[in-house]
């Protein structure tokens, strides 16, 4: 698993794009972003929105592309609240294209100047988003690094096979139902014996419904 961050610099036809939903912002900020659905794009979360001096949040929620949720905090010409987005006209080829199984994470940040957004997944879900950013158009940086997992993250509790373990389990699809992959095949790709992968993924499971239930009676 990466972590990939892609900036982009948008060319005039992607300006043109985001000019509707930019119009009286400075710049927003996805805070958490609680879910993703780019096949029809639809995403809700917190977002951190910088009004340009004189405009009104009203004209934002006016344009279309928001729904307020809940307001949280404003703050000058600053808002932050719970919205769900719809996407931007202009992305429909992105929705008509995306197919991926990706975990969307800050930073992601919008303005006139730049695009910034932020995912964890592997190497071939990496290499199709890039390949739609590149299609959006502009200016790109991609910068990859070695996924880390956050204490708040339940899969820190696991160690790093545990995790790479259950990660490739669920890409084959051995947590579908019913499942996609059999123990052996699990164990061939992931070059180990099915009994060390059975062992493997039970205390892992253990492992995880101890964590969920901490607390609980």
């Amino acid at each position: 698993m990466r972590k990939v961050v892609v900036d982009i610099i948008p060319n005039e036809d992607m300006k043109r794009m985001l000019a509707p939903i930019l119009r009286n912002i400075e710049e927003l900020e996805m805070v958490d972003l609680l879910r993703l659905d780019l096949s029809r794009g639809v995403k809700i979360g917190v977002v951190r929105f910088k009004l340009t001096p004189g405009a009104d949040f009203k004209d934002v929620v006016a344009t279309g592309f928001i729904e307020v949720l809940e307001m949280i905090e404003e703050k000058g010409n600053e808002v932050l609240c719970l919205i769900k987005a719809n996407a931007v006209p202009g992305f429909e080829d992105l929705k008509e294209k995306a197919d991926l199984d990706l975990k969307m994470v800050p930073p992601m940040r919008l303005s006139k100047e730049k695009v910034t957004y932020s995912f964890v997944g592997e190497d071939d879900q990496i290499a199709k988003m890039i390949a739609l950013a590149k299609d959006i158009g502009g200016s790109i940086k991609v910068s990859v690094h070695q996924a880390s997992f956050e204490n708040s993250d339940l899969l820190s509790v696991l160690t790093e096979k545990q995790r790479s373990l259950m990660l490739l389990a669920k890409d084959m699809g051995y947590y579908e139902y019913p499942r996609r992959t059999r123990t052996e095949d699990l164990a061939k790709a992931a070059g180990i014996s099915a009994s060390t992968v059975i062992e493997h993924l039970r205390k892992s499971e253990v492992r995880l419904m101890m964590e969920i239930m901490a607390g609980q009676r």
